[in-house]
């Protein structure tokens, strides 16, 4: 568009480098001002119940998780041990193996049973 003269001043869409300056200096106070009140909400109200659930629900995972790792790394062990003291290897590593997985899985199944039976308890109430 061919601009005619009559309209070229301040004020057409450009700012000075002073005001765009002055702009930029209150626009940064204003988010520093608003994040110092967002920050003093969080503070206040604590961790969302979102976020708590969320951190209840990983631990109980890791947990199920570790419980079968730990029962199949035990039975590793004692088959490994009694393999070295009777000369019967691989086979006792093998039978423990089996038994150890076998015993975690257990322990998860009774966890998750657990766990649910609390979910369906606090569910309906105290």
């Amino acid at each position: 568009m061919a601009s005619s003269g009559e309209n070229d001043g301040p004020g057409r869409g450009e700012i000075s480098p002073e005001d765009r300056e002055a702009f930029k200096k209150r626009a940064s106070d204003l988010g520093t001002r608003l994040e110092k009140v967002r920050a003093e909400t969080r503070a206040k109200e604590g961790p969302t119940p979102d976020a708590k659930s969320r951190g209840t629900a990983l631990g109980q995972a890791m947990k199920i998780a570790i419980e079968l790792v730990v029962g199949i790394a035990v039975g590793g062990f004692i088959g490994k041990v009694l393999d070295d003291w009777l000369g019967t290897a691989p086979w006792l590593l093998i039978v423990f193996v089996v038994v150890g997985f076998a015993a975690g899985m257990t322990n998860t199944v009774r966890s998750a049973r657990r766990m649910q039976a609390d979910a369906l308890r606090n569910k309906d109430g105290p």
